[in-house]
């Protein structure tokens, strides 16, 4: 980079792309580093680095490890990543590792897929003909990844469907989401279908969910979910899920958003075609991510990194102390679940690293290197964490604290449930459909929100949500 250029970068932009050199020289200690950074400035190697880990993570999802906080309970590796730059930053990398680590799980549920437009065809037609009897039986398959036009009916569906036996136990696998534009999956799942805010909420600490409605298609159940989305967008989308409005959900400290940096109009370089050498499926790089995907696939059991958690245990703790002095609320909370990241982003490249010992022993000898790629890794979300929603909390506690506590309501689940999965603006008929609940409950409902002050009015008859969720 020319010296011209680099007196063009921010402060952030600086210590990002020193973020990057610091992945650079880890790369020669683990597999599938180097691969999942091809190409890329440093800068933009953070998000590399998370969207490798997000995908080989979910490969893992039958491994469990237990945390610092409530030890006796298992936890999954558990990603809710998005990467945020401008439009022509870069963030298409993101689609070219989505294709080759994700394989594994595209093939299953295009095989899932294939069969149920085969039911469907055999049904319509049945059903067409005047048949009798019982008909074609709906298959019982295997979908786990999901377009931003998904139902929330299909998507739980299919998430209560993906269940494994495990080492004697019976498992949930994690669904995962993927889109290059976050304006979309916004849009798709706000507006034309179901909300899934409350269920991303849950997704991070796969929490207990359910749905009671009275609709004779839809089953009564509780679950919890098992979810790993990935979205790429620019800043602008990214304030529709996080703003000064919606801050105190908890969703911004369970996301890792990630930037890209600026191009400061640098040319990408120059890629010939070359009939010559013909035209390979894969590239080396994508030949390594896909042996590895394919490994990691079939990885379970409980993951001993004591050790690992141990460190993020510390390296909280002096954060913790650090915010304290500095009396930052701010970074108090933001600091909280970053350990998390810090294990689940660093875990599935420790794996490959140790691959040998854990095939042979069941083992990771964690060493100053896994230490130190976790902490980068922590150092990174924490960094991110205030560069994207800092303000937002500084503004919230100064608000909070003028107010002394604030008031809140609490509501029921299925008052939850309703104002979740309401599209954002709406009207009393989006409530009745959405909510198969008569017009004149719809009416009391919304002049309820109004007067708690969970909505407001756009103009006659058109409402807009305050919250993500109500608590």
């Amino acid at each position: 980079m020319d010296q011209h250029t680099q007196k063009t970068l921010s402060p952030f932009e600086q210590e990002l792309e020193e973020k990057g050199l610091e992945i650079s020289k880890l790369m020669p200690y683990y597999p599938c580093l180097r691969e999942v950074c091809h190409r890329l400035e440093p800068a933009a190697c953070p998000a590399a680095l998370f969207v490798g880990a997000a995908l080989f993570g979910t490969l893992m999802t039958r491994c469990t490890y237990r945390f610092y906080h409530q030890a006796r309970k298992l936890r999954r590796l558990n990603y809710c990543v998005f990467i945020i730059g401008n439009p022509a930053t870069g963030k298409s990398f993101a689609e070219r590792l989505y294709d080759v680590i994700a394989d594994p799980i595209i093939k299953e549920t295009k095989k899932g897929t294939n069969a149920i437009n085969n039911y469907k065809r055999k049904r319509s037609r049945w059903e067409k003909g005047g048949c009798k009897g019982q008909g074609p039986e709906e298959p019982h398959v295997l979908i786990r990844t999901h377009p931003a036009r998904t139902s929330n009916r299909v998507f739980i569906e299919d998430m209560m469907n993906a269940v494994e036996t495990v080492d004697g136990q019976e498992m949930r696998l994690h669904m995962l989401s993927f889109d290059t534009e976050l304006d979309n999956a916004i849009n798709m799942q706000g507006e034309a279908w179901s909300n899934k805010a409350y269920l991303e909420l849950k997704a991070f600490h796969n929490e207990e969910d359910g749905q009671f409605f009275k609709s004779l298609d839809a089953t009564l159940c509780n679950f919890n979910v098992f979810w790993n989305f990935i979205y790429t967008g620019t800043p602008l989308a990214l304030r529709h899920k996080v703003n000064e409005k919606n801050i105190g959900t908890g969703l911004a400290t369970r996301l890792a958003c990630i930037p890209m940096p600026k191009t400061h109009f640098r040319m990408m370089e120059f890629e010939e075609y070359n009939p010559s050498k013909g035209n390979p499926t894969l590239t080396e790089e994508e030949q390594t991510l896909s042996m590895w995907s394919e490994r990691l696939n079939k990885v379970h059991g409980q993951l001993p990194i004591e050790q690992l958690v141990r460190y993020t245990y510390d390296w909280t703790k002096w954060h913790m102390e650090e915010a304290k002095e500095d009396d930052s609320e701010a970074d108090e909370i933001m600091v909280k679940r970053v350990a998390y990241y810090g294990i689940n982003v660093s875990v599935p490249f420790i794996v490959m690293r140790h691959w040998d010992e854990w095939q042979q022993s069941g083992t990771l000898s964690i060493d100053d290197h896994d230490l130190a790629l976790c902490k980068l890794v922590m150092d990174i979300q924490f960094m991110c964490q205030q560069h994207f929603f800092w303000k937002y909390w500084e503004d919230y506690f100064i608000r909070v604290n003028e107010a002394g506590q604030p008031v809140m309501k609490r509501h029921t689940q299925v008052m939850r449930q309703r104002y979740a999965m309401m599209p954002d603006p709406f009207d009393v008929w989006d409530l009745m459909d959405f909510c198969g609940i008569q017009k004149r409950t719809a009416e009391k409902m919304i002049e309820r929100w109004l007067n708690d002050g969970n909505i407001e009015r756009l103009e006659q008859g058109v409402y807009a949500k305050k919250y993500l969720y109500l608590l």
